[in-house]
């Protein structure tokens, strides 16, 4: 009752708001333009850029508590990230960023926090610096070294709480050819998801003693259609004990093809898979569909199939399928499922997606339907709110599995998520 009085208000403050509204778009940090005389490092110091991105978040993650005995997840915390970004010094400059996500006024537990991934998973604040690196560019070429956030399909931010994903990597990024951006790197450590690990952990257990090297390249030489593949690979198939890692490699490929009838009419597919080194390698297969009616609302179709094994992402949620959940690996499925997006005034978005995810295999972990909504609303140039709000419901079968009592045999419970998020850009 309190989350759908919750979501009552939050839904009806954003519908029934006016003023002079504009689009929410993301947030660029630029740099003030450099001079030839700017070439020192005390001028590039004081063309830096100072930013603050912060969020006020509130969650609220519930089981079916008869049946499981887990407890409900919640927590209301803040922070967000502050950073500083030198200006240009003969093609040099540097980054540094705190990173944090504190607790408010201890109303609620910190032990419930733990499951909302806002808090560490010994319900201590996240506070840590994130971003620490050293960028060089030379022409068409870009070297960035430290602890950064990335952008690829595969490993990548996956910003789905207060704060991102980050990595401590190597990169090199080429745009000599044209239309085609390649991008080659080296990740060792990072994060955790969403950052609850607050610092730098070795992910040996999972990507191997050496850590993993990857190739990205994204191409728009043809009108109208994108294209991008990554491929990512193992340096060693042992951990630092001798033991073997599961998966030995990561792949994938999609296009967007916009489509020159309507408005904002495109097609999409999506091909992935896992090499795994003592087991059956995992193939994804995937497509979408969508175009826009009257300015105003956006529909799409989906689908996505995984067979022969799980599928696995090092840090992402690229399938078409899975833009709530954010968590792997996936069991083999079939998904189908549809979104719609609605604007009804400027800076107004609404959201409405369902999916229906079967599961292949008799583990039925990946069993279910989902409703999502996530509803964004800009205030002004330095703030918008965000109100998402999903069901996922398993099948019985699956029910049945996760409550038999033998540990490991399958299933998963239901469980509803409700999170308020208030953002500040600065």
């Amino acid at each position: 009752m309190k989350k759908s009085l919750l979501l009552s208000v939050a839904a009806s403050t954003m519908i029934m708001a006016g003023g002079d509204i504009t689009p929410v778009e993301p947030v660029v940090e630029t740099t003030a333009p450099q001079t030839s005389s700017a070439n020192s490092f005390t001028n590039a110091l004081k063309n830096g850029k100072f930013s603050a991105d912060m969020r006020l978040f509130y969650m609220d993650r519930s089981f079916d508590e008869d049946k499981t005995g887990k407890p409900d997840a919640k927590a209301l915390t803040f922070g967000g990230i502050m950073k500083y970004e030198s200006g240009n010094y003969y093609g040099f400059k540097f980054g540094l960023a705190y990173f944090g996500s504190h607790s408010v006024a201890s109303i609620y537990d910190r032990s419930e926090g733990v499951g909302t991934s806002l808090l560490q998973p010994d319900g201590d604040d996240i506070a840590f610096l994130g971003e620490a690196y050293l960028q060089y560019t030379l022409s068409n070429t870009m070297f960035k070294v430290g602890r950064q956030r990335l952008s690829t399909p595969l490993m990548n931010d996956h910003d789905l709480r207060l704060l991102p994903s980050v990595y401590e990597a190597a990169i090199i990024q080429n745009k000599d050819i044209p239309d085609t951006m390649v991008e080659v790197g080296y990740v060792k450590r990072y994060s955790g998801f969403v950052s609850k690990l607050s610092g730098f952990d070795d992910q040996d257990t999972k990507w191997g003693k050496d850590g993993l090297g990857y190739i990205y390249v994204k191409n728009k030489s043809i009108d109208n259609l994108t294209l991008r593949g990554q491929y990512i690979k193992t340096l060693s198939d042992t951990d630092n004990t001798g033991t073997t890692v599961a998966i030995n490699d990561y792949k994938y490929l999609d296009l967007k093809y916009t489509i020159p009838v309507g408005t904002n009419t495109y097609f999409k597919a999506q091909y992935g898979g896992n090499g795994y080194n003592n087991a059956d390698d995992s193939v994804l297969l995937g497509a979408k569909a969508g175009t826009t009616f009257f300015n105003m609302v956006d529909v799409a179709v989906l689908y996505d199939k995984i067979s022969d094994n799980k599928f696995k992402a090092v840090e992402s949620g690229p399938m078409y399928s899975d833009w709530q959940q954010g968590y792997g690996p996936y069991e083999p499925s079939t998904a189908f499922g549809g979104q719609i997006i609605v604007r009804p005034i400027d800076g107004l978005s609404l959201k409405l997606g369902y999916v229906d995810v079967s599961s292949d295999t008799s583990l039925l972990v990946d069993d279910f339907t989902e409703f999502n909504l996530d509803a964004k609303y800009k205030i002004n140039d330095w703030s918008k709110i965000r109100v998402r709000y999903s069901v996922k419901d398993q099948s019985s079968a699956s029910e049945a599995l996760r409550y038999d009592g033998i540990a490991g045999n399958g299933g998963r419970e239901d469980r509803d998520d409700f999170r308020i998020i208030y953002y500040m850009n600065f």
